[in-house]
């Protein structure tokens, strides 16, 4: 035997409104989270169409500032440099041959002579197959395994970089080409320009 049910009346009214109750309780509960979900899409969709401003201003908030005070009466100025950074005349390292600069460097470029380089020791300058080298000796990795190779680029056609080992008999040299070469580079990117002597 089927029973049936009949919603008329006042009981159908009750039973409509439970449901609606139950909907609008149910909204609410939700509603936090979806205005949650809404705000994180929108940061992320402003966070996207700004990302090289807001990292560039970041990088520029971490920049240490230098403070220049003038309390001369004669107009003079005194600047404080860090002490790790050294500070050299322009005119002392024109005049200043390669060999003079770094007791390793020397090492270096010594190993370098005896595998074929030629050095003129009236410019200075070290020649590869007539290129004109800049050389570099690094005696372990980074620890990011990114490596500077200059300051500002250097005025010669190749680096010739010397890893690892010793600087009279580095493990790996890496000679890349100035054009090609970055301010810093990774262990990756070098691998292209490793020679074996």
């Amino acid at each position: 035997m089927i029973k049936i049910y009949r919603f008329t009346g006042l009981s159908a009214l009750l039973i409509i409104l439970l449901i609606l109750l139950l909907l609008f309780f149910l909204i609410l509960l939700i509603s936090p989270f979806i205005i949650l979900l809404t705000f994180l899409i929108i940061l992320y969709l402003v966070y996207r169409k700004f990302k090289k401003s807001i990292s560039k201003l970041l990088k520029n908030l971490r920049k240490k500032k230098i403070k220049i005070s003038g309390k001369s009466t004669k107009g003079e100025v005194e600047i404080h440099f860090a002490k790790n950074i050294p500070l050299e005349s322009g005119n002392d390292l024109k005049n200043m041959s390669t060999l003079e600069i770094d007791p390793e460097l020397d090492d270096f470029v010594k190993y370098l002579i005896s595998k074929g380089f030629k050095y003129d020791s009236e410019s200075g300058t070290l020649y590869c197959e007539n290129k004109s080298v800049y050389p570099l000796y690094k005696e372990t990795y980074p620890v990011n395994n990114i490596i500077r190779l200059y300051n500002s680029k250097p005025d010669r056609d190749i680096i010739v970089l010397g890893l690892k080992g010793t600087p009279n008999n580095p493990k790996f040299i890496y000679i890349i080409p100035v054009e090609e070469a970055k301010e810093r580079m990774s262990i990756e990117e070098l691998k292209r320009y490793l020679k074996k002597f």
